[in-house]
């Protein structure tokens, strides 16, 4: 797939007006997008994962994991002993997420299927809530925090990567519609968290991360 087509799958993913449902009916085609070996020079997975400094036997959730791309080194980086929750609202994702963890040789990934106001998460479960790319569909953050930071354990994190809305990028929505480092700060603080960032990993995002 080019990377313009690339482009074209996120602008279409993460655009969309709150709680709207896309046509996921090609799957494959999906896939193939989030997948697209281009996307790794942005986004740099594995610069991101070694950034968290995640520890053998931690629990990860995933949010938005759509193909897996970001929880199969998750699921590396905290090991055989360790596991991935890889959070969907379509189902479709399970099969092919699972067959590229297989291929990758990921074995400790399990798929939680959400709705879009509850992640599903079991109360401290979870060493470190990953969202890249998803935070700005979820509507009514405030009390979806609430049910993440349940779900976390004492000295949990949530970390969110998303769009700089004041940069012209490839990639991600328009300006208008991407959440900016000062407002997710707040909404993060506001949700009991203390916060740290990143600006300069990634070219086109930023790093928030909000601790217990």
């Amino acid at each position: 797939m080019k990377p313009l087509l690339l482009a074209l799958a996120l602008t279409l993913l993460v655009s969309a007006e709150p709680h709207r449902h896309h046509d996921f009916k090609d799957i494959p085609r999906w896939v193939e997008a989030f997948e697209e070996k281009s996307r790794d020079a942005w986004q740099k997975p594995a610069e991101v994962v070694e950034y968290l400094g995640l520890q053998p036997g931690q629990v990860v959730a995933d949010l938005g994991a759509a193909s897996g791309y970001f929880s199969r080194p998750l699921a590396q980086a905290v090991g055989p002993t360790g596991w991935v929750f890889a959070i969907e609202v379509e189902a479709g994702f399970f099969a092919p997420l699972h067959q590229l963890a297989e291929k990758a040789g990921v074995h400790n990934i399990a798929t939680v299927l959400a709705s879009a106001d509850d992640p599903h998460l079991p109360e401290a479960s979870t060493d470190v809530v990953f969202i890249c790319d998803t935070l700005h569909h979820i509507e009514g953050r405030p009390a979806y925090y609430a049910k993440l930071k349940r779900a976390l354990k004492p000295n949990g994190r949530i970390v969110v990567v998303d769009f700089f809305p004041d940069r012209d990028i490839p990639v991600g929505p328009k300006k208008s519609e991407r959440l900016s480092v000062e407002q997710v700060t707040q909404e993060l603080t506001s949700a009991g968290l203390q916060v740290s960032s990143n600006l300069t990993l990634l070219p086109y995002q930023y790093i928030l991360v909000g601790e217990r």
